[in-house]
């Protein structure tokens, strides 16, 4: 199992877990106080009662499946009765004042690059996702469903239902890969749709990326970037989806990384330059279109706000 097929493992419920232990006094707890506090019987209620009437103890599925992911990904150790965070991460990400802030990035890396066999299914639907033509993504799961079957790779991602999309869609999201907005209206619904968008995550990550330097090929970006998430281009994960999909065009990005380097661009975080006489990569447009610049060699970071 792993957080893409446990619909109760939801961010927001492993958040608020770690977010209680990054505060605790040896940020740990008993398990069952931490049921106590975090999941009261009053929320459970309703199963509460259909299971007194049976002389069970009350279950707590929200509570018990998020610190079960939580702790199957290392995120979370449990010893002797006791919850604790994993004192074996990075420092900043079990620091009270920086820990919540850097989870998703604590996440990432316990999802998809610490040889988690558990997560890789999830790995290959979020470089799938990532894959697609930002201009043209499937945004719903009826539109997911479709592409799954046109590219000839359900058995590959085993995206077997609408719940599994729900979840890839709320990780992918609060991960920062992905973004949603509402179309309008259908009769009485909303028609929502979601965009394979990765700008969040490399931004917050642009100043490890550049690992103390101003300038760096956009070659080299692009490999620090794949060792840093193996779900983008030259990643493992997304070269497993590529060999399945069909391979970019040479010294291609995909379109959702172009994108996102547009995106840091315009709004100033980096700058993108083609070098005479040094190698490039192209970014494509709409409609795989390109121009001169789209046609980038090396990646300058600016000022301090990345």
């Amino acid at each position: 199992m792993s957080v893409l097929k446990t619909a109760l493992a939801h961010p927001s419920r492993m958040r608020g877990i770690f977010r209680y232990l990054l505060h605790a006094q040896g940020q740990r707890e008993k398990r069952d106080v931490l049921e106590r506090i975090l999941s009261p019987d009053k929320l459970v209620e309703h199963l509460a009662s259909e299971e007194k009437s049976k002389d069970k103890k009350p279950s707590h599925p929200m509570f018990n499946d998020a610190i079960r992911e939580s702790i199957k990904c290392k995120l979370l150790i449990e010893e002797n009765e006791e919850v604790t965070i994993n004192q074996n991460l990075p420092k900043d990400a079990i620091n009270p004042q920086l820990g919540d802030k850097l989870l998703p990035d604590t996440f990432t890396y316990l999802f998809f690059n610490c040889d988690n066999e558990d997560e890789a299914d999830f790995g290959r639907v979020c470089a799938w996702y990532l894959a697609q033509d930002i201009y043209d993504a499937p945004g719903t799961w009826e539109e997911v469903e479709n592409r799954v079957s046109e590219q000839k790779v359900g058995d590959f991602l085993k995206m077997s239902s609408s719940r599994l999309f729900v979840q890839m869609d709320d990780w992918m999201r609060y991960l920062g890969f992905a973004w949603g907005h509402t179309l309008g209206a259908l009769g009485e619904k909303l028609v929502k749709v979601t965009v394979p968008d990765p700008t969040a995550y490399i931004k917050r990550n642009l100043k490890l990326l550049f690992n103390g330097q101003q300038e760096i090929t956009i070659q080299d970006f692009i490999n620090r970037l794949a060792k840093q998430c193996p779900l983008f281009e030259t990643g493992k994960f997304r070269e497993e989806v590529e060999s399945q999909i069909g391979t970019r065009e040479t010294n291609f990005l995909s379109t959702s990384t172009a994108f996102a380097l547009f995106r840091l661009h315009d709004e100033g975080d980096i700058q993108l330059e083609r070098q005479s006489d040094s190698a490039f990569m192209i970014l494509p447009k709409v409609n795989n279109k390109v121009d001169n610049d789209g046609r980038i060699s090396h990646i300058i970071l600016k000022g301090e706000k990345s």
